[in-house]
Order: structure tokens, then C-alpha cells, then sequence
């Protein structure tokens, strides 16, 4: 298998005056086992998440690399940080990278990976590839950047939203009555709320999520203490605070989503934060095809769950559904 890094720049697709860059990591078959026509899957994390979580390799164990699972079956698959997190630009001026520019910058990698995959020049050693299907899939606030991207770009013949919801986030935390809220009042409530998680008076321009609050969240109770302390030594990162206030403001990319008209994989874990899985597809009246994934004993970082590998095989086994 190939894995390599890779930095795509999108300041033109930001807009932005500082030249912006998003890192990648780009896990591959090798030249004998990639396919004539291969799926390639471009994944953007959840908040606080390196691009690591969709590459998870754990000391002492195996098996929890997504990537690596794609990769083995054709799946040229590359694992993005989004702008501000990971290895990615973190301007100085990063209140304006709310999750539409989040989107923006998906848009501009999208571009790059292919261009850069038609012309060989993605990876070493891998050749130029003339009719690869794209595939955009997020995981939480990545769902976010996806499905806005999909709405306003309509870049992918279809996408995956993994544990994020158009409609109305659930069972992250003690809720005010939001239907009593302005807009204005909603955001001033979570920038407070977060604030106080992360611990300061006022929540910082770049902020991260600690692990052991967020646990019973995250991660259902048999996920073992080594994985979580990988998770937070390896696979946390910092968030635009811009970027995390939109994912939770309720509803925010329901206008986007409602645009999307490509085949729909949705998953949820049965403790995610969905008020109701089976609701989900509601948010997406004019997807003409939506595949909906509950997986049991899967918290909300679906990756870290034992059962891991029944949402990666539902996955591998909807991706045909693309090129219908």
C-alpha cells in the first residue's frame, strides 16, 4: 500500500489574502492492485480531530485504520484535515473561517486531489488516473463541511455524512429550548457554553475538546483507557472557534443540505448525537437515494468503536451506488 503526505493550497478557493494551505494523507493501492476505474474517498474529521482519525494506528494493536481498510479493496482514500486543524494553515485572523469556508476549502482540495490525480502527480508511484469516481464522506463537523460543500458545490457524484445532523444536534450536552432563541441568542449561547468546557472566561480564536470530558460522547464505555489516551495524545487538534459555534448551532447547514440531490450514506452510532437516526433523512427531501446506518455498541467517533468495521463494510458495499 502506498500512504504519503501531501499539502494542497486553497487560498483561491478561500479567498483569502494569506496564502492557505490544507494537509492530506493519501493511502493507496500499489500501481498492481488499484483498479481501472477506482473510488476515491476524500474524508474530512470532526472538530478537534487530525486527519489521523481516519488512519488510526494504535501502539499494540491493528485493524482501526479506515484508510487502510479502502485502500486494501482498490479505494484510493485521502484523509484531510480541515483549515486551522492539524498540520493545516491556522491564519491569524481565523474568525472568518466559519464552516462555509470550511466547505470553500474542501471545494479547492477536492480540486487539487483531481487535478493532481489525473496528472500522476499525487503520490509517487501512483499513475495518472483517467476515470476514478470522487466520493466526499465527514465525520461530524467534517459531515458539516460535506454536506455544505455538496450543497453549494455539488462536487461529488455522492456523499457520506457520518454522526452529524442538518436537522438538530443531539445528547451533547445540557440544552436551552432552542425554538426560544434568536439566531444571535443561540450562537451567544454556545460561544459561552464552550468557553467554559475549554476552561477560560473567553473561548480562544483556536480551541481543542479534552478527551476525558467529552468520553461518554465519544466513545461508548468498552472503548479501553489506551485508546482514548491515543485519541487525545495523537488525534486531537485545535478548531477555528468560528467553525465549531456554526456545527452547533441547530439547523445552520439545513439550507445546504436541502440542496443535495446526489445518493445519501448516512451513519449514526446508537449513542450519537441524533435525537432520531431514522428521522435523519427528513433533512434531505430531494436526495434521490439515502442508505441510513445505525451501528449498535458505537459511540459518536464511530472509528474508535469495536464495531467499527460493520459501518466500514456497509460503506465499502453502498459505494457501487454511485455510479448508478
Amino acid at each position: 500500500m502506498i500512504r504519503a503526505e501531501r499539502t494542497i493550497d486553497v487560498t483561491a478557493a478561500v479567498g483569502h489574502d494569506e496564502p492557505l494551505q490544507v494537509t492530506v494523507t493519501v493511502a493507496a493501492p500499489d500501481a498492481t492492485q488499484l483498479p481501472s476505474r477506482p473510488f476515491v474517498v476524500i474524508a474530512t474529521p470532526g472538530g478537534t480531530y487530525h486527519r489521523r482519525y481516519w488512519d488510526l494506528q494504535p501502539p499494540g494493536r491493528s485493524g482501526f485504520s479506515q484508510a487502510e481498510f479502502l485502500a486494501d479493496r482498490g479505494v484510493v482514500f485521502v484523509a484531510c484535515d480541515y483549515l486551522g486543524g492539524g498540520d493545516s494553515s491556522r491564519p491569524d485572523d481565523g474568525d472568518f473561517i466559519g464552516l462555509e469556508v470550511q466547505a470553500d476549502a474542501a471545494h479547492g482540495v477536492f480540486h487539487g486531489v483531481r487535478d493532481a490525480l489525473a496528472e500522476g502527480t499525487l503520490v509517487d508511484g501512483l499513475a495518472p488516473v483517467a476515470d476514478p469516481t470522487f466520493v466526499g464522506i465527514g465525520q461530524s463537523l467534517g459531515g458539516f463541511i460535506t454536506m455544505i460543500q455538496q450543497g453549494k458545490y455539488a462536487d461529488y457524484p455522492a456523499v457520506g455524512i457520518f454522526g452529524a445532523s442538518p436537522r438538530l444536534i443531539a445528547n451533547t450536552r445540557e440544552q436551552p429550548e432552542w425554538e426560544q432563541l434568536s439566531a444571535a441568542e443561540r450562537r451567544a449561547w454556545i460561544t459561552a457554553e464552550n468557553a467554559r468546557q475549554s476552561g477560560g472566561a473567553a473561548l480562544p480564536m483556536y480551541h481543542g475538546a479534552p478527551r476525558e470530558q467529552y468520553r461518554g460522547i465519544f466513545h461508548v464505555a468498552d472503548v479501553p483507557d489506551d485508546l482514548v489516551a491515543y485519541d487525545e495524545a495523537e488525534c486531537h487538534t485545535l478548531i477555528p472557534r468560528n467553525s465549531g459555534i456554526d456545527g452547533m448551532t441547530p439547523g445552520f447547514a439545513q439550507p445546504f443540505a436541502t440542496r443535495i440531490r446526489s445518493p445519501l450514506f448516512l451513519a449514526f452510532g446508537e449513542l450519537d448525537v441524533s435525537a432520531d437516526p431514522h428521522a435523519e433523512p427528513l433533512g434531505y427531501p430531494h436526495a434521490r437515494d439515502i442508505t441510513l446506518v445505525v451501528v449498535p455498541r458505537m459511540a459518536h467517533m464511530h472509528n474508535f468503536a469495536e464495531t467499527r468495521a460493520q459501518l466500514w463494510e456497509r460503506f465499502w458495499a453502498w459505494l457501487p451506488v454511485t455510479r448508478v
